[in-house]
């Protein structure tokens, strides 16, 4: 979470990149457990339905169908957020940082 300060009429936010950074490095391992659980949820829904015939068993296996569609593709969700959005505003607040800093060495330099 972001803190937010005001300085006049600006409202500056304080910004922890090193919080992006942390959920980039962790996202390969949430997709891999996530992927895990996915397959632990369909080997379940297998051996149920194995033994389990009827229209109770035709609809038991429409709904989890119906679940792990609406799941969706997690690794896919997670790269376009990692490799996209996340690390573009990363990489931004970083550049803008880093701008700043050298502008405000700048100006020190230029008043001595």
């Amino acid at each position: 979470m972001a803190d937010n300060f005001t300085v006049d009429d600006s409202v500056f936010i304080k910004v922890d990149t090193a919080k992006i950074t942390a959920f980039l490095t962790k996202a390969p391992t949430l997709v891999e457990e996530f992927e895990n659980i996915k397959k632990d949820f369909e080997k379940i829904n297998s051996d149920i339905l194995g033994e389990w015939q009827g229209e109770g068993a035709d609809e038991y296996k429409y709904e989890t169908d119906h679940i792990l569609e609406k799941i969706g593709d997690l690794a896919a969700t997670i790269k376009e957020i990692t490799e996209g959005t996340l690390t573009s505003v990363r990489d931004e607040f970083v550049k803008q940082d880093t701008e700043i800093g050298n502008y405000n060495r700048k100006m020190a330099n230029d008043e001595e």
